[in-house]
């Protein structure tokens, strides 16, 4: 009724306020009065200052001149709409229920207490505290190991006779069928109260040649993934005429523009297929200090969205060594930067960072490449795999996502080192405008799409590019063409409403930020939600918590809207890398 009546009195309104979409999608059923928001009146001041600098950049009637009637959806949230081409249906996501409990907005992660960072799968997962893994210290390469790779579960009792102790050893075996990078295989022995071990190999090679041929399989198993992964490089090729980037329109000139950078720009195959390479050689290496364990090239490299200049991302995976998961990771990746001095594999020191998530960064000797190397961090795995199914789904998604990348690089917000945005999370916000920015939408919402595929179970044997019978075929109805859909993408994040709402991959939407902050995770802290917020698609924090600097924010809004207003009048993309800070930061 409120929607009715104002646009009753006035005909020509073409926006609808972001209150009213408030009162009809979201009713929540708690206050929020006893949680303080950091700088609020800041806040409020900014959003008030940023509504009077759009009536100034744009209102409708310029932005329609300006665009020529181009098809920029009103700021979120509005209805989100998925195509399944099996059975030609249609999928329609409604906003969340905001009745709920605040404790119960979303399911937790598939045990409620752990992190995908753990790595728990290869933890006793439901076992008692009391009953979890015994271990035994021994030094090897700095880190707390196993005695003899075994593990032991208390829930079996050594007094209770004729009772099995169960010895688990972890291998890289290829002799199971398994292909997949960080699969780990099982070897178990049985020791009865009589001293008397017998062993269960399910047809391997008995203990005493084991570690031999576990190492050969180990090379086997590279060679294996390194043509797997060349059989792919295909998928980074780039068309160099992709069907309807020229059209006889006004937008030709920009939209070849915005091609020729990106074909000039973007990751090319050869430097693809040397990754794999350096993947390869890495990867034998650690075994001279880790015996169990699994390596994944994760990151830009792999999702389609690195440029030639891009480091590559990497992430260590191993059993737990102890109760700290952060501990055991500082340990291997302290074991990894020893063993690379040692060998020589670099000429620069490495550099340990003792983040929260530890990183150890490095440059490759032979090709130059500069390696980020995590450990444990297996959120990294599953976000990748859905970047890189997002990247396959529409050929105009990777050029707009690496246009954004350099756009944000020249100028200088895009480093969240320096309180600005990642290159990850500049992706999931191309991602949500073209779920949600522009109709019909040029990307549906996957994770509603094919829920099986992206739940929140956790898979260490994942393909990072497998690819999905169910989206192959997938064909979006939006014909928009790579100029406009970068010039609406400036308009609708000129735009939005960050002050309210969180920008949402999983769910095609934008959630209320409240919603996100209060969400009961593993890892979520209320504190992170500030001014910038970006909703992880699997661990549900905030991708964005680096801009947490009140004026780093004003930057970024203000680099963007003066970016729609200069590509929008002009259509010249060099007018934007940088633009023109013509005007004080509001």
């Amino acid at each position: 009724m409120a929607v009715e009546s104002q646009m009753m009195a006035n005909p020509n309104l073409n926006f609808i306020p972001d209150a009213v979409f408030l009162d009809i999608f979201s009713q929540p059923s708690y206050t929020i009065g006893q949680y303080k928001k950091p700088d609020h009146e800041d806040l409020n001041m900014l959003n008030n200052n940023m509504n009077k600098s759009e009536v100034k950049l744009g209102t409708v009637d310029v932005i329609n001149q300006n665009l020529l009637n181009l098809r920029i959806m009103p700021p979120p949230p509005h209805k989100m709409v998925n195509y399944n081409n099996n059975n030609n249906t249609v999928k329609r996501y409604q906003p969340r229920d905001n009745t709920r409990s605040r404790d119960n907005y979303r399911p937790i992660s598939p045990k409620g207490y752990d992190s995908d960072e753990s790595c728990t799968s290869y933890s006793s997962r439901g076992t008692p505290t009391d009953n979890r893994l015994k271990y035994y210290n021994t030094s090897r390469c700095g880190v707390n190991k196993l005695n003899d790779q075994n593990v032991v579960f208390g829930k079996y009792s050594q007094s209770t006779p004729n009772v099995y102790h169960t010895n688990v050893q972890y291998t890289s075996n290829i002799q199971n069928g398994t292909h997949n990078n960080g699969h780990y295989n099982k070897t178990r022995s049985y020791t009865n109260s009589n001293g008397t071990t017998n062993s269960s190999t399910n047809g391997r090679q008995k203990h005493n040649v084991h570690h031999k041929n576990s190492m050969d399989s180990m090379i086997k198993r590279a060679h294996g993934l390194v043509e797997r992964f060349r059989s792919k490089s295909n998928l980074m090729r780039i068309d160099p005429n992709p069907p309807g980037l020229l059209n006889g329109g006004p937008w030709d000139q920009l939209n070849q523009t915005v091609w020729d950078v990106f074909t000039s720009k973007a990751q090319k195959e050869d430097t693809y297929e040397s990754k794999i390479s350096l993947w390869k050689n890495i990867f034998l290496n650690i075994r001279k200090c880790l015996s169990s364990y699994g390596l994944f090239m994760v990151g830009s490299t792999m999702s389609g969205f690195g440029l030639e200049s891009s480091d590559i991302d990497m992430c260590l995976l191993t059993k737990p060594c102890t109760n700290d998961p952060r501990h055991d990771a500082l340990q291997h990746l302290e074991s990894i930067k020893n063993l690379l001095l040692k060998n020589e594999l670099t000429d620069v020191d490495p550099e340990l960072i003792y983040a929260k998530v530890p990183i150890l960064k490095f440059k490759d000797k032979d090709t130059g490449f500069e390696i980020d190397l995590n450990c444990n961090n297996s959120v990294g795995i599953r976000n990748t795999r859905l970047l890189y199914c997002y990247a396959r789904l529409d050929w105009r998604v990777r050029p707009i996502v690496i246009m954004v990348k350099l756009w944000a690089q020249a100028n200088n917000i895009n480093d969240a080192k320096n309180m600005t945005v990642s290159s990850y999370s500049w992706a999931l916000m191309v991602i949500h405008y073209l779920q949600c920015g522009v109709t019909p939408p040029v990307l549906p919402c996957l994770h509603g799409l094919i829920p099986e595929k992206f739940s929140d179970h956790e898979s260490h044997s994942m393909d990072v590019q497998e690819e999905i019978s169910s989206i192959r075929d997938f064909k979006s109805d939006n014909i928009m063409s790579l100029g406009e859909l970068l010039i609406g993408f400036f308009q609708y994040y000129s735009l939005y409403n960050f002050q309210q709402y969180a920008i949402s991959v999983r769910t095609g939407s934008s959630l209320p930020i409240d919603e996100c902050r209060y969400l009961k995770a593993p890892k979520n802290d209320p504190h992170q939600w500030k001014y910038l917020c970006i909703e992880e698609p699997f661990d549900l924090t905030n991708t964005a918590r680096s801009v947490f600097d009140l004026e780093s924010f004003k930057l970024i809004k203000t680099i963007i809207t003066l970016s729609y207003e200069e590509l929008a009048t002009s259509k010249m993309l060099n007018n934007i890398l940088p633009v023109s800070l013509k005007h004080e930061i509001r």
